[in-house]
């Protein structure tokens, strides 16, 4: 029997692994009303954990963890 991917594609800017749901830096954008650049400066200046994946190396982060920087930082 074949094994199951590792991560399985949810939306076309939203992945799945390992129980988690990763965001690509636009959908973050539109969901939380924050410019693109401003989110990849979290990841290059303030170290936001983060992934890169498919063409490109595309910036995928985890939902979870968006949430909980822009919870400590912007509320």
């Amino acid at each position: 029997m074949p094994e199951l991917a590792k991560h399985r594609r949810r939306k076309k800017n939203e992945i799945e692994r390992k129980g988690e749901s990763f965001l690509s830096v636009s959908e973050i954008s539109k969901r939380y009303k924050f410019h693109q650049n401003t989110i990849r400066a979290w990841v290059n200046r303030d170290g936001l954990k983060h992934m890169r994946k498919g063409p490109g190396s595309k910036i995928y982060i985890g939902k979870e963890r968006v949430e909980r920087f822009i919870k400590n930082w912007y509320e």
